[in-house]
């Protein structure tokens, strides 16, 4: 007899209903090995998939796997998770969720979710701006002359762009990009960002055996974002991120850092759809 495993389907950042990231949300996965959500991540193919456990101490534990690795900390996943547990379990607006690198306080309401992080590391990058730019494929004076590491719970490489149209133009060389990540032993993701006044325009790159691909909406690199405002003492502040549009895919994150440095990400969440999914 097979056994049985309901999950959801939302879109997560989502001001319309196709756009944001997609996300399959597994509510009941108890029962399931690590080995069986890595495949059934791989069998959804969805930038990430999360299976909720229960737990000891708040919630839930959420368990965030891409299709090749399992992550400690994604932002759309577990925003997406906190409206799909708030629903079905029908939780007060404010709960906690357990992820591999940290516990999150959630703040949910009306299908709108925030999840509040404190605490960071900064590093700066030893990539020259010549080396940047042959990376991005972007000339010199496009671009800030210093990337850094972020990682509030997950981390990034961060390049400042200087040119909001540079954003269109990036071509990621994923040979130097695995070359630079592999020499400062990290996992080959670049965050590329323009500010405009109070709004960010961005778009993440990561490598998939030797493919480029992007992301629509990255969370826990907002949520680095909000780390390196911090960095440079620049808080309390509100920022609304787009991310995703240049892939047809809209994606609108807000960030928010108060006066005790707390970094708050969130967005919308949209259910589109429902299934069960069957192992024998």
């Amino acid at each position: 007899m097979s056994r049985q495993y309901a999950f959801k389907l939302v879109n997560v950042f989502a001001e319309e209903y196709f756009g944001g990231n997609p996300l399959a949300v597994f509510p009941d996965a108890e029962g399931l090995t690590e080995q069986e959500m890595q495949q059934i991540a791989k069998q959804f193919n969805l930038s990430e998939t999360v299976f909720v456990l229960p737990s000891k101490s708040v919630v839930a534990d959420l368990r965030i796997f891409t299709p090749y690795y399992e992550l400690p900390l994604a932002g759309h996943p577990t925003i997406g998770a906190a409206c799909v547990l708030q629903k079905l379990r029908n939780l007060p607006e404010q709960f906690s969720l357990n992820t591999k690198a940290k516990t999150i306080a959630i703040q949910a309401k009306n299908q709108r979710a925030e999840m509040a992080i404190r605490g960071f590391d900064i590093k700066t990058s030893s990539a020259s701006l010549q080396e940047l730019a042959e990376i991005t494929g972007l000339g010199t004076q496009e671009i800030a002359s210093q990337a850094y590491w972020l990682n509030s719970g997950s981390p990034h490489l961060f390049l400042q762009l200087l040119n909001k149209n540079a954003l269109a133009e990036v071509q990621i060389n994923v040979k130097l990009l695995d070359q630079l990540c592999h020499r400062e032993q990290q996992r080959s993701v670049m965050y590329l960002w323009y500010e405009e006044n109070e709004t960010v325009y961005s778009r993440l790159f990561y490598t998939d055996n030797g493919t480029v691909m992007e992301d629509s909406g990255t969370g826990s690199a907002c949520a680095n974002l909000g780390a390196y405002y911090l960095s440079l003492n620049q808080y309390p502040l509100q920022r609304q991120i787009f991310q995703g549009d240049y892939m047809g895919r809209p994606n609108r994150l807000y960030l928010k850092l108060d006066q005790q440095q707390t970094i708050y990400v969130g967005g919308q969440v949209i259910e589109v759809g429902e299934g069960q999914f069957s192992l024998p």
